[in-house]
């Protein structure tokens, strides 16, 4: 997905809020605007948010001195979902619809991000309720044919906090099916992204392999990752995608992938063919296909 103008606010905006939680002063913070916007002026319109995500994060560590920012607060909410895990499990494990309310509860989860303007108080808003979401864009039923017909499975990550729920969903895909799976991570921190630590912070190296993209980016850039993601990302019979960062990145990419995530920017809603709020569950062919419509 390409940069609209609409994003230029918010990448102004969550550069200033990421060097404030860097604990720089006031006159840092000027300069790592200045910096962010005297980039922006330079930038090619062809590059997608992700992108342009990783240089602001980059700026900032350059600017700040802190290499990541976000790292108590991701530990933060690792730890409060890790502390709602059982009980979250149990409600998956007494579910009529086990599958398609993890693929909720993951989605619902999805709302735990430090980049887009957040409009949650607590984990417990979060959670409450995920199992009766809109399906109006939750295609269940083309996802679980497509998982009949997969063998191996890569599933893209996006935030902390969020990675507890995909451990949930993942957990529970191993109980029912013979997937092969592999979770894959950010190559180092930007944002509130899940990476390595993370993952084994919250056990999810203990169930399934776990590999990282090679890149910071709030993304997944295929051209910019590591051989080994890369080995995956080619090989996968189908890719499972958290998020609206990846989304970006990997909205016009020939693969067969389905996106889940809950909108919270009206471009992504509109791109998308929803409103801002929705849990999508969607394969990247449908949504190219509305996408179409929306610009015909």
């Amino acid at each position: 997905m390409k940069i609209f103008l609409d994003c230029f606010p918010c990448f102004l905006r969550q550069a200033l809020e990421a060097s404030r939680i860097s604990g720089a002063d006031e006159e840092t913070q000027r300069d790592v605007l200045n910096r962010v916007m005297a980039k922006l002026l330079e930038i090619n319109r062809e590059e997608t948010p992700p992108q342009i995500g990783s240089m602001i994060h980059s700026t900032i560590r350059e600017a700040t001195g802190r290499s990541d920012p976000y790292r108590e607060i991701k530990r933060l909410h690792n730890e409060q979902v890790l502390d709602m895990e059982e009980n979250l499990a149990g409600l998956i494990d007494g579910s009529s619809s086990p599958l398609s309310d993890a693929l909720k509860l993951a989605a619902a989860g999805n709302l735990i991000d430090m980049g887009p303007e957040r409009k949650w108080n607590s984990m417990q808003d979060i959670f409450r309720d995920f199992a009766q979401k809109d399906p109006t864009h939750f295609d269940y039923a083309s996802f679980e044919e497509s998982l009949k017909k997969a063998g191996t499975l890569l599933y893209l990550g996006d935030n902390a906090g969020e990675i507890v729920l995909d451990k949930i969903l993942i957990g529970l895909l191993l109980r029912e099916t013979s997937l092969d799976i592999t979770y894959a991570v950010r190559g180092g921190p930007v944002i509130n992204d899940a990476t390595m630590e993370d993952a084994k912070f919250v056990g999810m190296t203990d169930i399934v392999k776990v590999i990282d993209t090679g890149v910071d980016f709030p993304g997944v850039v295929p051209e910019t990752c590591s051989g080994e993601f890369l080995d995956h990302y080619s090989g996968a019979d189908m890719i499972l995608s958290k998020g609206q960062g990846n989304y970006e990145s990997l909205s016009e990419e020939d693969k067969n992938i389905f996106f889940l995530l809950q909108t919270k920017c009206p471009v992504i809603a509109n791109k998308i063919g929803c409103g801002v709020g929705d849990i999508v569950l969607k394969s990247r062919f449908v949504i190219s296909s509305k996408a179409r419509n929306l610009n015909a």
